[in-house]
């Protein structure tokens, strides 16, 4: 069986790319890996057949991709590397948020287990990545995307799917960054955006980004 640090980085990113669509509730499907990775459909089919032989994954041609328990396990480490990476790259070297995505998925390769052990005990054994998804075992996601959150209701940003430079630098822009307090506002008809209201100032996000920026309501906080 497969160990982490002996899995060549081609399989590292499958496995972690299969990880990020399940905890998105999406299913992996050969298309969207294609396009998550910017290969083409025939060399993710050669990949999954390879992770298929490793153990690390259940898959049929044109049926459900699902990591096996190992395959996850590995997963989880590779993701919990790039996730404190990113912390590293944030919180200590000071990395703009619209770099520490891509800056963390050429560290986590290299780092082993006993550095990410190192980097988590620096950093106070943080929770979340700056881009607010859990580093560990994910909680119970009581979140709601962006898209379907009610009007008029106070809400906050908890985290963000799409976390891409270009992206990330937009959602700064308009000051929709993890922890951000917001409204909608009102959502515009036939497939328009939503509007939300941020610092007392409004703005339109289209409905495919909203539905990637996860919100929940803030917790109330107990008088004294």
């Amino acid at each position: 069986m497969a160990q982490t640090g002996t899995l060549t980085h081609a399989v590292e990113e499958y496995l972690e790319a299969i990880h990020r669509f399940a905890s998105a509730r999406e299913g992996p499907t050969t298309t969207g890996l294609a396009e998550h990775l910017d290969v083409t459909p025939a060399s993710v089919t050669g990949m999954l057949k390879r992770l298929a032989d490793l153990g690390l994954i259940a898959y049929q041609r044109y049926g459900r991709i699902r990591l096996t328990p190992a395959g996850d396990r590995l997963a989880h480490a590779i993701v919990r590397r790039h996730r404190l990476a990113e912390r590293l790259l944030a919180d200590v070297l000071e990395v703009p948020l619209d770099q520490v995505h891509d800056e963390a998925c050429r560290l986590e390769h290299a780092l082993s287990p006993d550095v990410a052990g190192r980097i988590a005990d620096k950093l106070g054994d943080p929770e979340l990545c700056p881009h607010g998804h859990p580093i560990d075992a994910q909680a119970d996601d009581r979140t709601m995307s962006l898209l379907d959150a009610p009007k008029s209701r106070a809400l906050v940003v908890v985290r963000l799917e799409n976390e891409s430079p270009e992206v990330v630098r937009y959602l700064a822009d308009q000051k929709l960054l993890p922890k951000a307090r917001l409204k909608v506002r009102a959502r515009e008809p036939v497939g328009g955006g939503v509007v939300v209201e941020v610092d007392g100032e409004r703005h339109t996000i289209g409905r495919e980004l909203a539905a990637t920026i996860r919100v929940t309501r803030p917790r109330r906080t107990s008088r004294t």
